[in-house]
């Protein structure tokens, strides 16, 4: 299985040359599937709107003001930045390829893999049409699903690899600290990126991006069946039985080279 898994990791990293071509930019952020990106850009953008005194966003997702490398700019003042959930090629961990070519720093959003796999099944499932105990062994060659536990491994070791690599390029942030901080974590990264937002921006950022709030911003182009936040009340963990746990960490020990400050080993007690 392992060699399985690096092969089709270096069949498809190899022919990912997006973040080669698309580099002009003040930041960049990456971000694991249903790692609370929408909740990150949200808050970002309407400090930026603020600071700069531009529209705020018109949607939840934001992507007026931090969009995809292909969308256009709506703004033309204020800081470029974009966002993906792309995993680099291997080329963007290289040293010598750093010193011919500039690269945007890179904000790394992450979330326990646990929540973030049991999120988009939530989120997909009627598209997946399987179980979650299926869904969690996932496609190596990454056909049938969107994310599953073999792209969050390549996701994290990509760049875990790239973090430990280039730590003053390179800023991780964790879902779970933004829970418990968001403020505290905006600073970071406008400190990093270098925007210069200043305190009551970041504050209005925070106070405009609660869930009743973004929900109300719902983009009505969002495919049906398709939800943004999640339904099910029940702890992520208590999604996996046990021999759902035992795949999980036996995979995770046996592939995972960066866990961010994770520990996989480990399991809470059931809520139920």
């Amino acid at each position: 299985m392992s060699l399985r898994f690096y092969y089709h990791s270096l069949r498809r990293d190899v022919s990912n040359f997006s973040l080669l071509r698309h580099r002009d930019y003040t930041g960049f952020l990456i971000s694991m599937h249903q790692s609370g990106t929408h909740w990150l850009k949200h808050m970002l953008a309407i400090a930026i709107a603020m600071r700069h005194d531009l529209p705020p966003p018109r949607y939840s997702h934001a992507n007026d003001v931090i969009g995809g490398v292909r969308d256009l700019r709506v703004q033309q003042r204020g800081p470029v930045l974009v966002s993906s959930h792309s995993i680099p090629h291997m080329l963007v961990a290289s040293r010598g390829l750093r010193r011919l070519m500039r690269l945007p720093p890179y904000v790394v959003l992450v979330r326990d893999m646990r929540n973030s796999l049991v999120a988009n099944y939530e989120k997909w499932n009627l598209h997946y049409a399987c179980s979650f105990s299926e869904f969690l062994r996932g496609d190596m060659s990454g056909k049938r699903f969107n994310n599953d536990l073999w792209w969050c491994i390549r996701f994290c070791n990509a760049w875990g690899r790239i973090a430990q690599r280039f730590p003053e390029q390179t800023l991780v942030v964790r879902y779970e600290d933004l829970q418990t901080d968001a403020l505290r974590e905006l600073k970071r990264i406008d400190d990093f990126w270098r925007l210069d937002l200043g305190l009551a921006p970041l504050t209005r950022g925070v106070s405009e991006s609660s869930k009743d709030k973004m929900a109300a911003k719902r983009d009505p182009e969002t495919p049906a069946g398709v939800t943004v936040v999640r339904d099910d009340k029940r702890a992520a963990s208590d999604w996996f039985g046990a021999e759902d746990r035992k795949f999980f960490s036996s995979r995770c020990h046996a592939l995972l080279r960066h866990d961010l400050g994770y520990d996989y080993g480990r399991w809470p007690a059931s809520s139920s």
